[in-house]
């Protein structure tokens, strides 16, 4: 089933038949003409209409199933003036209201197919499916501007505002003050300010009193778009009428104040608003400071806050998310994780802190480096049931792993964090998994760090040398130098790296520490193959119990 398409052509695309050139008009019984159409008094719409004289609503649901997409193609391969390459003559519309010999021709226009708008009404409830299915089954010439009504409030409730618009702009009847509104509210749901307000106007201009909502949806359309000034023209229009505007109107225009940053005029108008017997809500309120808080005036917007509350509005997620963004932006972490943690401690569900917060709160910590604080923000979230992105998890890792060099407390942290990024499913980065394997040497879990080591070789990572020259100083300090000289030949032969000195000095104190002269020579002649000047002092240590000599690849001195 195709969708719905009306093109400013004289040509449809897609009817099922196309129209004969009109002859000189016959009589026909009453039944099966068309209804008179408008005057040009009665309903001519300042919208963008076709260029056809008029449309029709031609309803099909009772005819057999036809090949739209072979329709498609027929018209793509007309000469435009509604014949084929080929044809000889126009084919008959084969419904009781065409133009025919003696027709009248006021119903060659472009035609809806009722099987198009059913496929979008399909989608609402039982009740009003039934009632709106009906109507489109009914002969065009039996339709009342009512009947169109429902057929757009259904488009516009099913959320096809686009169908809408192109019926209210081919409606055969002249449309009334529901007509308009309903295409008003499509057209502002569409994105297109211009076309709403010209529809607005022209409602206005044959005597219709719009009512505070389609007032209402004109502004905010404007102003979402920066059209401050046009927006302000509809306002003055609708006090013109005696339309009184409601606060969601000015909401509107407080929120188009600030888009085009114009916040001391917002800021006068919430106050104005004060005054009046038309009370601000929290919503104009956090619209204002959410401006200030967007040009780095927290502060200000601050004050905004505590007004809001001193006149006993509520704040909303939404009111706090602005200033905690506010007070991330302005480089002022710590301010915001202490207004989250205001929030995690308000029993009103209605502010309670939603992902947003936290991801706010979370990220300026990091990049702070405020490890502390984002430890606790990040515990706040899980316990929250919200998940935490993995690259936030992995910049907390490094955090953490960096607090280990001045608390040993934080390593069983910085592991219970390593271990939800891996689980999550992203790939740690070459530096993380570098300051995790320091952090569990410089902790005492060395085997898990050599593990670690281990695993970044097969993945083919970088290594840095602080990494492996920690892994190597922690396993000499337990006396491992086997262990210690394996993680040497892992960094030299696996991955063809150049150990640093200190891995090397370290490695040679161990083992002249422990009397494998043998060894040591071994190592000593492995680093300076290798370009690494290390000291002599590690050989004039005093000897102890003989080990068994280990090669590396370097023959031993006899």
């Amino acid at each position: 089933m195709a969708s719905l398409c009306v093109h400013h052509t004289s040509l449809p695309l897609s009817p099922p038949h196309q129209v004969t050139v009109p002859e000189p008009s016959r009589a026909l019984p009453p039944s099966s003409r068309l209804p008179a159409l408008p005057s040009s008094s009665n309903h001519v719409s300042a919208l963008p209409r076709p260029a056809a004289a008029s449309f029709a609503f031609a309803c099909h649901c009772k005819a057999p199933v036809r090949d739209h997409d072979a329709e498609l193609l027929r018209a793509l391969r007309s000469n435009g003036n509604g014949t084929l390459h080929g044809d000889t003559a126009l084919p008959q519309v084969l419904d009781s209201r065409s133009d025919g010999p003696g027709g009248d021709g006021s119903s060659k226009r472009s035609r809806f197919c009722a099987r198009d708008c059913a496929k979008r009404i399909m989608e609402l409830p039982v009740e009003e499916r039934v009632k709106v299915l009906d109507l489109l089954q009914r002969d065009d010439a039996a339709l009342t501007v009512s009947d169109y009504n429902d057929i757009l409030s259904a488009l516009a409730r099913a959320g096809d505002h686009a169908t809408a618009v192109a019926l209210f702009r081919a409606m055969p009847v002249a449309p009334d003050a529901h007509s308009f509104a309903t295409a008003v509210q499509c057209l502002c749901r569409q994105g297109a300010p211009d076309e709403a307000k010209l529809a607005l106007d022209e409602m206005v201009a044959r005597g219709f009193r719009p009512s505070v909502a389609t007032f209402s949806a004109v502004v905010g359309c404007l102003c979402k778009r920066g059209r401050v000034t046009k927006a302000m023209e509809v306002l003055d229009a609708m006090l013109g009428l005696g339309c009184e505007p409601t606060i969601r109107t000015y909401n509107s225009l407080v929120g188009g104040l600030c888009y085009v940053g114009r916040l001391e005029e917002a800021l006068e108008l919430l106050k104005k608003l004060k005054d009046s017997p038309l009370t601000p809500d929290i919503y104009t309120f956090t619209i204002v400071l959410d401006g200030f808080c967007k040009v780095g005036r927290t502060e200000e917007a601050t004050a905004i806050f505590h007004d809001a509350i001193g006149m006993g509005l509520s704040p909303t997620t939404f009111t706090y998310n602005a200033l905690l963004n506010g007070h991330c932006k302005e480089g002022n972490p710590l301010k915001a994780f202490a207004l989250l943690m205001e929030m995690c401690g308000n029993n009103d569900a209605a502010c309670l802190p939603d992902k947003t917060s936290f991801g706010i709160v979370l990220t300026a910590l990091l990049r702070a480096g405020e490890t502390s604080a984002a430890w606790q923000t990040y515990k706040r979230m899980e316990r929250a049931g919200f998940e935490v992105d993995g690259r936030a998890l992995d910049t907390l890792a490094r955090g953490l792993c960096r607090r280990c060099a001045t608390d040993a407390s934080a390593l069983g942290d910085a592991e219970e964090v390593f271990g939800k990024v891996v689980a999550s499913g992203h790939e740690p980065v070459s530096y993380t998994y570098c300051l995790m394997a320091q952090a569990l040497a410089r902790g005492g879990e060395v085997d898990a760090a050599v593990a670690l080591l281990e695993d970044m070789v097969r993945k083919g990572y970088a290594l840095r040398k602080r990494a492996y020259t920690d892994v190597v100083r922690a396993l000499c300090d337990r006396g491992r130098a086997r262990d210690a000289l394996q993680v040497l030949v892992l960094v030299m032969i696996v991955r063809d790296f150049v150990p640093g000195r200190n891995a090397f000095e370290a490695l040679l104190g161990e083992l002249s520490r422990q009397g494998r002269w043998a060894d040591a020579m071994t190592v000593y002649a492995a680093a300076v193959k290798r370009g690494v000047v290390v000291s002599w002092k590690h050989l004039g240590r005093e000897t102890h119990s003989p080990v068994e000599p280990i090669r590396l690849g370097v023959p031993v001195p006899q």
